[in-house]
């Protein structure tokens, strides 16, 4: 009995120091950030497009190199044919002046096309050399760089997207956390309230209606605790698939932060002044100019969709190409002895009428051109605003959390005094709750306008490419 109650105590102990173990492993915003971009299905697949642009780029330069094919062919005819082609004549002889000399020549079809067989190997060695094609072959290769130059930005574009989104659910988790915890803190101050509205009850110091307010906050207070940890929970499933993790176990918290720490610089964007704001916007702006990865993607489109213009108007030039073959059998033998010849021809084409396939493909590929172009200004000058108000954003977020911490001082402060008031006999319970409402309200303006602030900086960072 004694050996059963160890064992079921070590097992007790070892679940209890893993389940600490596990609670106490938190994870960086880095670290999380690192395994995203491992694990996560969407930008992985974003990685293999871009690695799949970079084969099409080496697969457009061997156009310029020859291409070396070696073909080989059996044909086989039937009986009849075999016999009618190899059927022998009697072709008369004739003498110098006309008349048939009775002499006869034995002859057939297959005598006179080199020799008829019932199976004949042809075996030969091709190679084709592109000499020119009016700029094809270097405007495709040229269009193939530049996709895979689009599908770089287009790669970074996501890692941009994935980093702000993991961030953005980073400090939602800690946001909710901090959140749970105050509404958990009010809930405890409603029910010691409650408790106290009740003693003076039950002695005739308090009226039953101000013990039936504390009520009704105590079970408010129970289901904001309740929904907030509930909205902990969607996050934390989206946490999970956002990581790509295989199993819920490996899906670690946030770890906790020190919101001090953005103290000094929220006092100096805080304080920030019209000459800096400006400058600042300026520096901001040219740096999603130059860095953005959406502007620099469709900036490669733009040329890309050029080049396709033309390379429209190649099709419009001649071409010529180079072709060598060498002939090893063509008789009744696969034994590549059975043939000696040889051909080198150039091929020279020049369209002459397509049916104005050449003109429409033109046209499509100048309009193609002239859409990206007012697409990339369209995107561009849509980036620049949507920076400009994220550093707006960002001073409006500062101003808030230094408002929101004055709030809470004040807050503090006014509780204080109305629940001494209160103790004395001096205010209503209306008084006392609405005090109460407005510390924990204000505590909780605090803790997310800090969150909204850290957000804003990490979407001016998406924006800038940082």
């Amino acid at each position: 009995m004694r050996i059963n109650f160890k064992k079921r105590k070590i097992i007790f102990v070892s679940i209890t120091l893993l389940l600490f173990s596990t609670h106490l492993y938190a994870m960086s915003l880095d670290n999380a950030i690192s395994i995203a971009l491992k694990n996560n299905k969407s930008f992985n697949a974003q990685k293999y497009t871009y690695q799949q642009s970079k084969w099409n780029e080496k697969n457009a330069l061997t156009n310029f190199f020859p291409k070396v094919d070696f073909n080989a062919t059996a044909v086989r005819i039937d009986n009849d044919t075999y016999e009618a082609a190899n059927e022998i004549m009697q072709l008369p002889v004739y003498d110098p002046s006309g008349i048939p000399n009775g002499n006869y020549v034995p002859i057939s079809a297959g005598m006179l096309s080199g020799g008829v067989y019932k199976t004949t190997y042809t075996t030969n060695l091709t190679v084709q050399q592109p000499i020119f094609n009016g700029g094809k072959v270097i405007l495709g290769y040229k269009i193939a760089r530049l996709n895979s130059g689009a599908a770089l930005q287009n790669l970074e574009s996501k890692q941009n997207d994935l980093e702000y989104e993991v961030a953005g659910i980073y400090f939602n988790i800690l946001r909710f956390q901090d959140m749970i915890t105050i509404a958990e803190k009010s809930l405890a101050s409603s029910k010691a309230q409650l408790k106290k509205i009740t003693e003076k009850f039950d002695v005739g110091m308090a009226k039953k209606s101000d013990v039936l307010q504390w009520q009704v906050k105590v079970e408010n207070d129970h289901i904001t605790v309740e929904e907030l940890k509930n909205g902990l929970n969607i996050l934390k499933t989206s946490w999970f698939n956002l990581l790509g993790l295989e199993k819920l176990s490996q899906a670690s918290m946030p770890d906790k932060i020190d919101l001090s720490m953005y103290d000094l610089e929220i006092k100096n964007i805080e304080q920030i002044n019209e000459v800096t704001k400006y400058d600042t916007l300026t520096h901001i702006l040219s740096l999603v100019k130059t860095q953005n990865p959406d502007i620099k993607s469709l900036e490669f489109t733009e040329k890309i969709a050029k080049t396709a213009h033309t390379l429209a108007i190649t099709n419009f030039l001649p071409s010529l190409n180079l072709q060598f073959t060498r002939t090893f059998d063509q008789d009744n033998k696969l034994n590549l002895d059975g043939a000696r010849s040889w051909n080198l021809a150039a091929v020279f084409s020049l369209p002459i009428f397509h049916s104005g396939t050449n003109y429409t493909n033109l046209k499509r590929s100048s309009y193609e051109y002239k859409s990206t172009k007012l697409q990339l200004e369209d995107v561009r000058q849509k980036l620049l605003m949507a920076a400009e108000n994220s550093l707006y954003e960002l001073i409006t977020k500062a101003k808030r959390v230094v408002s929101s911490r004055l709030a809470y001082k004040n807050a503090q402060e006014n509780y204080s005094i109305v629940n001494d008031l209160f103790d004395q006999g001096m205010i209503t319970n209306v008084e006392l709750m609405d005090a109460e409402v407005m510390l924990y309200g204000s505590e909780l303006n605090v803790q997310t306008s800090y969150y909204d602030y850290i957000l804003a900086k990490y979407a001016l960072n998406k924006y800038t490419n940082k």
